[in-house]
């Protein structure tokens, strides 16, 4: 465990002393001490999911509509081993062409036609050619939501070569 893992796990204990003081020593309704007791554990539990995120652990959200692709990892699958595979993707979104914000870990299930994609955009990559990649709704249009989860498998990934930028002029 590292010290901030540590800190927050010692902070989860504190409050749940508190809320148990609490609930003890005072003579509020029995309903207020139970709501208590119910915030305090969903919000362990909120807490937990939105640590996980901040971790870098892959998220299993909708990738940004248009990406540069820094890296990826594919693990086929392997029924022996009761592997259902996936495709782990390190992306930094685009807006215009631009990259906006920091890179973000992804995990898309694993499909052949993304595989045999990004492992053509992987050997470009090692020439010097920076890959840029789209999602495509099944139904048409381009784009989703952050905060849905591909659930789904009716995302289509759309991998080119990026532009060339221009160097700015002395």
């Amino acid at each position: 465990m590292t010290n901030i893992s540590l800190l927050l796990t010692f902070l989860y204990v504190a409050i749940a002393a508190l809320l148990l003081v609490l609930c003890l020593a005072t003579g509020w309704r029995r309903w207020i001490k139970v709501m208590m007791i119910l915030v305090v554990t969903v919000s362990y539990f909120v807490a937990n999911y939105t640590f996980e995120d901040m971790l870098g652990w892959p998220t299993p959200r909708v990738l940004p509509e248009k990406f540069l692709i820094n890296s990826a990892v594919i693990e086929e699958p392997n029924k022996e081993r009761g592997v259902e595979g996936a495709i782990y993707l390190w992306v930094t979104a685009l807006d215009t062409n631009t990259p906006a914000g920091a890179p973000r870990s992804y995990r898309l299930p694993y499909l052949k036609d993304t595989h045999s994609q990004l492992a053509e955009s992987q050997r470009k990559s090692r020439q010097g050619i920076r890959q840029v990649g789209t999602i495509e709704r099944a139904g048409g249009g381009s784009g989703s939501s952050w905060f849905k989860v591909n659930a789904d498998n009716k995302l289509k990934l759309k991998v080119s070569d990026a532009p060339a930028t221009r160097l700015p002029e002395k």
